[in-house]
């Protein structure tokens, strides 16, 4: 099974992300999956005070590394009910991958497994608790043989 984690995915898909994904059809797919997900991050990357190049890497599934990118990675987990600023939330994940999913019932409880292998992942700054969920969300679609995208 192969999934993007540019969302999660949005997903996960986030996002994630990731984040669990939706694997677009077609490249086209996959780049109006981009544009609403550079829309959904405005008001992050103005809160954050990220840029463009910010904003374009967490589209494009790269692993924030500065402080800026990974509190624009929280603002969006927070913003998607992924994360709380201070958790993982379990059952906000789920319910982006049910939307995501579109009754993929399959691939809807695969993201159940994935949520509850992240379920104890806390932080008290919630712009590396942002960078925590991401790992944790990479190494359990790994451990479940979900191939993550880059």
């Amino acid at each position: 099974m192969k999934l993007s984690n540019a969302l999660v995915a949005l997903s996960f898909a986030m996002l994630a992300t990731a984040v669990v994904s939706v694997q677009a059809d077609n490249a086209e797919e996959m780049e109006q999956a981009k544009e609403m997900l550079r829309g959904l991050a405005a008001d992050c990357k103005t809160k954050e005070g990220a840029t463009d190049e910010d904003v374009d890497g967490f589209v494009n599934d790269k692993m924030p590394e500065s402080r800026t990118q990974k509190c624009l990675a929280g603002c969006m987990q927070e913003q998607f009910g992924i994360s709380d600023g201070k958790a993982f939330q379990q059952d906000g994940f789920v319910e982006i991958a049910k939307m995501l999913m579109k009754g993929d019932e399959a691939k809807i409880e695969m993201a159940r497994k994935i949520a509850a292998d992240c379920k104890d992942v806390t932080h008290d700054d919630r712009c590396e608790l942002a960078v925590e969920i991401l790992n944790c969300l990479k190494e359990s679609a790994e451990k479940h043989g979900i191939e993550l995208k880059h």
